[in-house]
């Protein structure tokens, strides 16, 4: 059976610099409900998040590094 591998499409694959992340498409990337997301970062659980103006962000190495961190062979 063939590892299935999810990648969110860099914004520097559009030619624009790194950008953070919405909850959403952190959830998207992680196929979770943003909900679940948003639990998790309430309880200490999730990725590490940032406000910038009362708006949460999630840095993409942050998120991949959470995943690495937390991950268990299934």
């Amino acid at each position: 059976m063939e590892k299935s591998t999810r990648r969110l499409e860099s914004s520097a694959d559009q030619g624009m610099p790194e950008q953070y992340l919405t909850t959403d498409q952190v959830a998207a990337w992680l196929q979770i409900a943003p909900k679940t997301l948003r639990n998790w970062r309430s309880a200490g659980l999730g990725p590490p998040a940032i406000k910038i103006y009362g708006h949460v962000r999630y840095s993409r190495a942050t998120v991949e590094a959470w995943v690495a961190a937390t991950a268990e062979v299934a």
